[in-house]
């Protein structure tokens, strides 16, 4: 099965060429921290990234690297962001990279994109990163990622559509 990372910072488009590549037909894996962290606003918890950072991206990876691991329901698979994320994440937060990372994070995936941050940053009850902070942590992940042996391909500002021909080219699509 081929694996192809889609990553960036908070507000990189990630999650609308995510859902036009599944409106195309191709397998995707949302992403999992934003799922976790409504989930548990919901209950009224606190494993959140602001309130206990460590548990979370220890808890991110093992859930991602799961849910990767058996996915086998075709050849291609995008994924809004992959375990290296975390790396991204944990420097910042000035915490321990889960070792799940450090174990696993060499030679998942197939190539690595990463989408320069649009304009617009929206924060809302789930997304609480300012822009500074996004700008941080895109530069950290792209980093992070170079770091465990990744070839870092950027995607430019353009809109949806033309991002989603990009990265189709760059996979031979």
């Amino acid at each position: 099965m081929k694996r192809y990372v889609l990553t960036s910072g908070p507000c990189g488009g990630k999650t609308t060429i995510i859902n036009i590549l599944k409106e195309r037909g191709y397998e995707v894996l949302p992403e999992l921290a934003r799922e976790l962290i409504e989930k548990e606003i919901a209950s009224g918890g606190d494993l959140v990234p602001w309130v206990r950072p460590q548990e979370f991206e220890r808890l991110i990876a093992w859930k991602q690297l799961w849910r990767e691991l058996f996915f086998k329901r075709s050849d291609v698979l995008f994924l809004d962001r992959g375990i290296i994320d975390t790396v991204g994440y944990c420097v910042l937060e000035k915490v321990k990279i889960p070792k799940i990372v450090k174990c696993f994070g060499k030679n998942r995936y197939d190539k690595v994109f990463l989408l320069d941050l649009i304009p617009v940053h929206k924060v809302d009850e789930s997304r609480k990163e300012n822009r500074e902070f996004a700008e941080n942590v895109h530069e950290e992940i792209r980093k992070a990622y170079i770091s465990y042996g990744y070839e870092v391909i950027s995607v430019p500002i353009m809109t949806p559509e033309e991002r989603v021909k990009f990265i189709l080219q760059q996979i031979g699509v």
